[in-house]
């Protein structure tokens, strides 16, 4: 009897901003139930976590990192820019790089494509080589909040801007099974559309306007993915950094852990 192939298990982390720790919780209940993951793909905020999980296959240390942030750690971030964003980047990528460890793409212990969009022609570009850091400063770059990054001959931007839920890219890196995770699920513009009215600015309204069209997109690129998981982080813009430092991000995390515990069944079964 011919052995049977191993089938590899694809998880794509999609983007979201802050939402994006809720992605933490994910990881941690498939390694706990023993899930395999045999290619990871993310763009803008899921990037940040795959690069890591990609890196170190410890998901406690990238949670306890996360959850160490505080205010004034985050402004030490911002080196202001005012020509094609607010923030220029520099010191974000130095801070990647210190933490990733100046790694490339080779020496991943996982598989890992990250997705940036590139800032003339809106197309998705996958990035499998080189700079780890650089690629992720590339796919985290939302428009008009950072400048866009030159990487290869691109100029990038936010990668959740033209494939936010990146199955497609997974499937073709030879993912039999896909584990796809959806955080723009439900539309933050549409429930937030009374105080968004009332506080106008240029900047604010092209933000959520370009969330809106991201939160459309993601339906339809997550759309054939084969497990879906869609923590219920509906209460938190792309941006909400105040609420994320309020419970410390624990609470995202956790709203990944159970949202993950509930297709639990579903995975097992693909997988028997």
């Amino acid at each position: 009897m011919p052995k049977l192939k191993k089938q590899k298990v694809g998880l794509v982390l999609s983007s979201g901003g802050v939402k994006g720790y809720a992605h933490i919780g994910v990881i941690k209940t498939l390694t706990k139930n023993q899930i395999p993951i045999d290619i990871i793909t993310g763009a803008s905020a899921g990037a940040m976590i795959g690069a890591l999980y990609s890196l170190f296959l410890d998901i406690e240390k990238i949670e306890k990192m996360s959850l160490s942030n505080s205010w004034k750690r985050i402004v030490s971030f911002i080196d202001l820019s005012f020509r094609k964003g607010l923030i220029r980047g520099k010191k974000i990528q130095t801070f990647l790089n210190k933490i990733m460890h100046n790694a490339t793409f080779e020496q991943t212990k996982i598989p890992l494509n990250i997705v940036a969009t590139d800032f003339n022609t809106a197309q998705t570009i996958e990035i499998q080589n080189g700079n780890i850091a650089s690629a992720v400063r590339a796919s985290i770059s939302v428009p008009l909040l950072f400048e866009p990054i030159e990487l290869n001959g691109d100029l990038l931007c936010d990668g959740g801007l033209s494939n936010p839920v990146p199955v497609n890219v997974a499937r073709k890196m030879g993912a039999d099974i896909i584990i796809a995770v959806n955080l723009d699920n439900s539309s933050y513009f549409d429930k937030n559309r009374s105080f968004i009215a009332k506080n106008r600015t240029n900047r604010s309204m092209i933000l959520e306007s370009l969330y809106c069209l991201q939160y459309h997109l993601a339906k339809k690129t997550s759309e054939s993915a084969d497990i879906l998981i869609e923590p219920k982080v509906d209460h938190l813009g792309i941006i909400s950094w105040n609420k994320f430092l309020k419970n410390r991000g624990k609470n995202i995390i956790t709203k990944g852990e159970k949202a993950t515990e509930i297709v639990l069944p579903q995975i097992k079964k693909l997988l028997s």
